[in-house]
């Protein structure tokens, strides 16, 4: 009997940096933290948001937008 695991493929790069991969992740959040505040009728807050663990990259796109 055979008593080895297959190997799994390796998981392929996409050719995106890191850079590109943060940068469209926080696009995303942005969109649905702006979403979320448009539904409460309220402004996104930064000092709220950095009380909540979101990140500096993050709140800057919120005050850039």
């Amino acid at each position: 009997m055979n008593n080895y695991m297959p190997k799994t493929p390796a998981a392929k790069s996409s050719g995106r940096s890191e850079e590109a991969i943060l940068d469209q992740a926080v696009q995303q959040l942005l969109r649905a933290t702006k979403d979320k505040a448009k539904k409460k009728g309220q402004p996104i807050d930064p000092a709220q948001l950095r009380k909540e663990g979101y990140s500096e990259r993050f709140i800057d796109q919120v005050e850039k937008a």
